[in-house]
């Protein structure tokens, strides 16, 4: 295997990166070890001479063996994605908005290549992933058009090689673990999440289910906050940007009222409706940015700033349980 795709797997597998791969990547690479194996095949048969002369011949039998060879290739390429644990994205069901970068010429396409629905359909794929599960991700290519697909402040971010991830990989673990362990252990950090996640507005649902509505709830407060992950965003110097992931404990007190019971069957007569007050438990996530100064040689961490965004909390009937 190529070093550079070794070393992929090595960071792998231990954690500091995830493969990210489609069904439309996955057939054009192996529509592409097809032929770069039909070029093989017809390179050595021109040499077969010198071939056979250097007592090699056997490499070209095993190479005009087109199955034989396509399986070795397969299987070899299914080893890699199996040694890199690699997620297969689902494909984007809707292609409205790859219609949309069509007509309009946007990345992946231009006026020179219109036909990119491969990539497109990839990059889009990969996108509603990334919204979907909070994360970022490299578009590695040397293509101009996918390039353009990908920013500065993400989802997408652009790699021209497999080499240039390997780089950062290898220079920013390191800084990248002490970043992370001194934000877990920071407990200005975890103060001052705890009081901005106690006072995020709570969504209410207020459909009434089951003759259960909520009418009204707070946070009581929050019992803890671990830190799951950090993404390192930007990093400009001594000053990093990054959203990290937190698991917070929170309590909350939720008044909710439910509708009276028929108390007799000949008559529409119902008891009235009676309030109770809920006092829950429940552990939600939140994707806060934190931008820092963060010296990995002294350990030094100041904060610049700490912002919960769009974190929110949705209380309705259905979370509700335990009433009398």
């Amino acid at each position: 295997m190529d070093e550079s795709l070794s070393k992929l797997v090595q960071f792998a597998k231990q954690g500091h990166l995830r493969l990210l791969m489609t069904d439309v990547t996955i057939r054009e690479v192996k529509s592409q070890l097809r032929e770069m194996l039909a070029e093989a095949r017809s390179a050595l048969g021109k040499q077969s001479v010198i071939l056979d002369q250097l007592g090699v011949s056997g490499s070209l039998e095993r190479v005009r063996n087109e199955a034989a060879a396509l399986k070795a290739l397969d299987v070899a390429f299914d080893r890699f994605l199996k040694g890199t644990d690699a997620v297969t994205v689902p494909l984007a069901l809707d292609i409205t908005s790859v219609l949309d970068d069509y007509f309009a010429r946007r990345p992946p396409f231009s006026a020179k290549k219109k036909a990119e629905f491969p990539d497109a359909i990839s990059i889009a794929s990969i996108c509603r992933w990334c919204e979907q599960n909070h994360a970022t991700a490299y578009v590695v290519s040397e293509d101009g058009d996918l390039r353009e697909c990908c920013s500065d402040s993400g989802p997408l971010f652009h790699a021209n090689s497999i080499t240039e991830i390997i780089s950062q990989a290898t220079v920013s673990q390191a800084f990248h673990e002490a970043l992370e362990n001194a934000l877990r252990e920071s407990k200005y950090l975890s103060d001052r999440l705890a009081q901005e996640i106690k006072d995020i507005e709570i969504e209410i649902d207020r459909d009434r289910r089951d003759g259960t509505e909520v009418l009204s709830a707070t946070i009581s407060g929050v019992d803890s906050i671990n830190l799951v992950s950090v993404n390192v965003l930007e990093r400009d110097g001594l000053t990093v940007t990054c959203e990290v992931e937190v698991e917070a404990a929170l309590y909350l007190d939720i008044e909710v009222e439910v509708e009276g019971r028929r108390y007799h069957f000949m008559r529409d007569d119902y008891e009235p409706a009676r309030r109770h007050s809920v006092h829950q438990c429940r552990t939600e996530y939140f994707y806060p940015e934190v931008i820092a100064r963060f010296d990995s040689s002294t350990g030094n961490l100041e904060f610049e700033s700490i912002g919960i965004g769009m974190g929110r909390i949705r209380v309705g009937p259905n979370e509700i349980q335990g009433l009398p």
